[in-house]
């Protein structure tokens, strides 16, 4: 029961996920329900790949802590990784249906940097913990 706050911000993070990604036009500007300051660097031309790697990043975070908290083994680590993964390739390949969407390999890429930086940040601090004697 501990952990349904953090299982219920990684689903919310999965759905936030895929809407972004499953949304018409891939100019967030145009819907109006992100700040300005935020859609005018991802609608950069020159941010469209690594955009992606923000709230895959996040959902690391959140795995990880999660993660942490229920004080996983590394293969679960490992497991989790996978799962990001599957998340981004499944919001990117729901693209192929969208008509003004493609699929993007750079995007996948982006993503999964973003859930390896995410998760890697975590396991630093569990690292550093474990080491100093600090968490147990």
């Amino acid at each position: 029961m501990r952990h349904v706050p953090i299982l219920f911000i990684l689903g919310v993070g999965i759905i936030i996920i895929c809407f972004l990604s499953w949304l018409p036009t891939p100019n967030l500007g145009v819907y109006g329900f992100l700040p300005r300051w935020i859609t005018q660097w991802t609608d950069n031309t020159a941010n469209m790949n690594i955009r992606t790697a923000i709230p895959l990043g996040l959902l690391g975070i959140c795995c990880g802590l999660w993660l942490l908290l229920g004080k996983r083994t590394w293969a679960s680590w490992l497991a989790m990784l996978l799962v990001l993964i599957a998340v981004v390739s499944i919001a990117e390949i729901g693209q192929l249906m969208l008509p003004f969407r493609h699929f993007d390999w750079g995007d996948i890429s982006w993503g999964i940097i973003g859930a390896c930086t995410g998760l890697g940040l975590i396991a630093l601090i569990r690292l550093v913990w474990t080491r100093c004697h600090l968490f147990k």
